[in-house]
């Protein structure tokens, strides 16, 4: 099968996801190409075996109708059998023109109008083009009820949706090293875009509360509509900025740490919790959009009553080493028995060919 997936930014949980896929694909004899803006790329995108064809992105409406020309154009090229498209940009794109004989999936990764930071109006706008585009698809794929429940709400075509838990490669596949945790220090991580949609802004407000024994680390960087008082807190001893990592990186990166934060506002279905369950740690997530559905309170992880820097930092200061040790061991049992990559990606193979 020819399979092309089509993408706008390379960082983050996207590029993580796109990757697991393409390169699982790519073993089991599929023929594989991704469609890339290089110039959003952040990290290393060489994939051994995967063609990388870049095009150009843009906000700008009066460039979309070429931008998916060009696609179009460029799918016709390569004979695809399937074209999947992750996030609205790209999902837009292609599927503002036509593509005779070629199965169009499209993975939101959180639709565009969960999105808590535009008026009302917007979202019920951002509502009727996904409602339109649907028309151009062959299939949607969800991954969260909550992602289901919002389609529903702004009547996406229930025929067109398929609901498919994610997963990702186990912990042994990366060979990261374990953590022994020999004092009373607990490494809190954050991993992900340091901006509004993640709630990197409760991280630095929860800063001043924590206890002495608490240290934060962020792995990731800003991008659109970066929270900018991180510059702030640069020389601040209680956090760390080391920046993106790559797949393996940000293996090794948990593994050092205790806790993982996820206090984003809302999410498709994020990747960066199921990251810390299979290695081992407890996770602590906002109660938005997805995330409850990834964590059982005091079992794997904590939801978070409120969404502030206060609530973050009692719940934070309140840990020891011993339950950390405790949900860390159930949160790996909940990865082990729901978010395994050959469960998702034989499900969704069935939905290519379904399409």
């Amino acid at each position: 099968m020819k399979i092309i997936h089509v993408v706008e930014t390379w960082t983050g949980g996207i590029a993580t996801y796109v990757r697991a896929l393409a390169v699982k694909q790519r073993d089991l004899g599929h023929d594989v190409t991704l469609l890339c803006d290089i110039s959003q790329v952040d990290g290393d995108l060489h994939i051994d075996g995967i063609v990388v064809i870049d095009y150009r992105s843009s906000r700008n409406p009066a460039k979309f109708w070429s931008i998916s020309r060009r696609l179009q154009r460029c799918i016709k090229a390569l004979y695809a059998d399937v074209v999947h498209c992750h996030s609205s940009f790209p999902g837009m794109y292609v599927r503002l023109q036509r593509h005779p004989g070629v199965r169009i999936i499209y993975t939101p990764h959180a639709w565009s109008f969960l999105k808590t930071d535009v008026t009302t109006p917007a979202r019920w706008a951002y509502g009727c083009i996904e409602r339109l585009l649907a028309q151009r698809c062959d299939q949607i794929v969800c991954m969260s009820f909550d992602e289901l429940r919002a389609a529903r709400k702004y009547c996406i075509p229930t025929d067109k949706i398929e609901f498919i838990y994610t997963g990702i490669a186990s912990i042994d596949e990366i060979q990261a090293p374990i953590r022994n945790n020999l004092s009373n220090q607990i490494k809190v991580g954050y991993f992900g875009r340091l901006d509004y949609q993640k709630g990197f802004d409760v991280i630095l407000e929860a800063l001043p509360l924590l206890n002495e024994h608490l240290v934060v680390h962020a792995f990731g960087a800003s991008v659109r509509g970066g929270i900018e008082t991180a510059s702030e807190t640069r020389n601040d001893p209680r956090i760390t900025y080391h920046g993106w990592l790559d797949a393996s990186g940000i293996g090794r990166a948990m593994h050092e740490m205790d806790v993982i934060v996820v206090p984003s506002r809302w999410e498709g279905l994020a990747l960066v919790p199921i990251e810390a369950m299979r290695a081992g740690k407890v996770v602590v997530v906002s109660g938005e959009s997805s995330l409850p559905e990834q964590v059982i309170h005091g079992y794997n992880g904590i939801i978070l009553r409120d969404l502030t820097g206060k609530c973050l930092a009692d719940n934070l200061n309140r840990l020891t080493p011993d339950e950390c040790h405790r949900m860390g061991k159930n949160a790996r049992h909940v990865f082990e028995g729901t978010f395994q990559i050959d469960r998702f990606l034989t499900t969704l193979m069935s939905c290519y060919e379904r399409a």
